[in-house]
């Protein structure tokens, strides 16, 4: 049962992040602004729109919670402990701390009025 959830959690990150890369275009963007000229987007897709925001908060949301409940189950599905599974986990922390980090700036930077 709880390879289930690690497998529902998982898609709860990869399908969004498939569908519209909007934590890989995050950082695409923000690694073209020292550059001269505008930034362009790796793929556009809904989420870029001014007026769709709100969803694109969302679909972070989503992908840090569906990632942060991956690694836990992926923890403690695991009964033996080795070195190589602890290795296994942190590109997993890694990724979580840059959804993390995406997840901030899209929820304080915004353009929104409140």
């Amino acid at each position: 049962m709880q390879k289930i959830w690690l497998g529902i959690f998982g898609a709860m990150f990869l399908i969004p992040e498939i569908l519209w890369s909007p934590v890989v275009d995050f950082y695409y963007q923000l690694s073209q602004t020292g550059k001269s000229g505008g930034t362009h987007s790796l793929r556009d897709n809904f989420l870029q729109n001014s007026d769709n925001l709100g969803y694109l908060k969302l679909v972070i949301f989503i992908e840090f919670v569906g990632l942060l409940l991956f690694i836990i189950f992926s923890i403690r599905n695991r009964k033996d402990v080795h070195i190589i599974n602890y290795a296994l986990i942190v590109p997993f922390i890694v990724i979580l701390l840059l959804v993390a980090f995406a997840l901030y700036f899209a929820m304080t930077f915004s353009i929104n009025i409140m």
